[in-house]
């Protein structure tokens, strides 16, 4: 198999249910016979460390006690920055822009998280999002990004309705549209440049991610980690006053096109 059909079988299999000694024993003489690039690698320790949450009784979600999650918010970063600072360049495989839209790419998936890289063009922006229940580490790869965080007024009332026509109808990946949207109020924004990283869950904020202008082209590469995946997410659009529930595409998966 290729290494990204090597790497993503490997984290499926019952493998990660024995224990650990025999696990890594087994990791290492497969990788032996398939080398991993250095981002299969990273996924693989990231795969580590969620199920070692998991086995220690913890649920992977924003509602972990502190323990658990202050625990797995140091490896992860611990294993991310490894990977930063060594230099790796095949993360480059992944760069792919559009200049109507940041471009993402999922690198590879399992039941506990999923890794993935945004390309950005300078200038470019998501709408202000939450994170349903999972953790998100973002980490700059390439470029800088903006990160700006906010507060919903007290929630309103929600009706969910449906497109009125196919003339009106949103982009494919809509499953709901809620009116009206909440007052957001910026409490805070910072800048990550390359090789910094950064966590966030719906309990601190929701967020949006904009690329400064000034970056050189072609734009900033972002590594995102969410744990678990994330199936739907929430778009807050104040100009159309609506909260739009969205199911996340790619632009391609492990590799492939979409």
């Amino acid at each position: 198999p290729s290494h990204k059909e090597y790497a993503s079988s490997l984290v499926k299999q019952p493998l990660f249910n024995v224990a650990t000694e025999d696990r890594q024993a087994v990791l290492r003489s497969l990788k032996m016979e398939h080398p991993c690039t250095p981002l299969q690698t990273l996924f693989l320790n990231l795969s580590e460390a969620f199920r070692a949450e998991r086995a220690a009784g913890y649920v992977l979600s924003r509602h972990q006690p502190e323990v658990s999650l202050n625990r797995l918010n140091a490896r992860v970063t611990e294993l991310v920055q490894e990977y930063v600072r060594s230099g790796h360049s095949d993360w480059q495989s992944y760069l792919e822009f559009n200049p109507h839209h940041y471009v993402r790419h999922l690198v590879d998936e399992n039941e506990d998280f999923e890794m993935m890289l945004l390309c950005w063009q300078p200038g470019q922006a998501s709408h202000v999002h939450n994170h349903a229940e999972s953790h998100c580490w973002l980490t700059c790869m390439q470029g800088a990004a903006t990160e700006m965080l906010y507060k919903p007024a007290p929630a309103s009332v929600e009706s969910s309705i449906e497109p009125k026509s196919q003339e009106d109808r949103d982009p494919p990946g809509i499953v709901g549209i809620a009116y009206p949207c909440p007052a957001l109020e910026l409490v805070d924004e910072h800048r990550l440049n390359a090789g910094q990283t950064g966590y966030i869950n719906d309990s601190m904020a929701l967020h949006a991610v904009g690329i400064p202008a000034d970056v050189p082209a072609p734009g900033s590469v972002t590594l995102h980690i969410y744990s678990p995946p994330i199936r739907r997410v929430k778009l807050f659009e104040p100009d159309s006053n609506r909260i739009v529930t969205r199911k996340p595409g790619f632009w391609s998966v492990r590799g492939v096109r979409q």
